[in-house]
């Protein structure tokens, strides 16, 4: 039989179960709904920029792991061209985003929620690199490569220095007016796209271990 001590002890014990049980159920959700809006947006930003490829004859890759150091780094969209090379980096958010280009973080501010998020200008800068590393290995040079933040998300309030390569979606098809696009540069476009799909990485243990990294990182943040 249980006296009252042990009873009183067993609901203690039931009650604090429940409770981890809802928070991480209502964490769990949360973290998939999040995944779920930047998945959508991604593919929002794919559909245009897919589309203005075809118009302009352009070639285009989406969310391609390449080498980096002892990893790999994942870029959303790389666009190849005559003017060059456009690396865009996609991010799903809505609320406020603070933040200029010197700052290493940045502020997210959504409903009562503060959050921090890693400069997406350096984040492209290393993805800038990677590339510019991979075309010099196989002694392609004199390739432009631009750096473009896009802001998907539906309801979001951009507090930075204008003048930034950063844009909401609504305005990538107006972005592709500027005037260098209209650069016709002397390196071979297809190249330079079969280079980066020669280094793409398909080796799904570093896939995954790539983005257990990331995820690790967001939950600091």
């Amino acid at each position: 039989m249980f006296n009252g001590t042990t009873i009183f002890t067993l609901i203690i014990f039931i009650i604090i179960l429940a409770f981890v049980v809802v928070y991480f159920s209502v964490k769990a959700y949360k973290n998939a709904k999040s995944k779920k809006i930047g998945n959508n947006c991604e593919k929002s930003v794919k559909h245009i920029l897919s589309k203005i490829c075809k118009r302009k004859k352009y070639k285009l890759l989406n969310n391609i792991y390449l080498p980096l150091y002892e990893g790999t780094t994942e870029i959303d969209h790389i666009v190849i061209g005559d003017f060059g090379v456009l690396v865009v980096e996609t991010k799903g958010l809505n609320g406020e985003v603070y933040g200029n280009e010197y700052e290493k973080n940045w502020t997210h501010i959504i409903g009562e929620k503060k959050y921090t998020l890693y400069n997406p200008l350096m984040q492209n800068k290393t993805h800038i690199s990677c590339i510019q590393h991979i075309l010099k290995k196989e002694n392609i040079y004199n390739v432009d490569i631009h750096s473009l933040i896009v802001f998907a998300g539906n309801n979001i309030e951009l507090n930075i220095p204008k003048g930034l390569p950063i844009i909401t979606s609504d305005l990538i098809k107006s972005y592709f007016k500027k005037p260098f696009f209209k650069k016709q540069s002397k390196f071979n476009v297809e190249q330079v796209y079969n280079t980066l799909l020669k280094y793409k990485v398909t080796d799904k243990s570093l896939i995954n271990k790539h983005n257990s990294n990331v995820n690790k990182l967001s939950k600091k943040g």
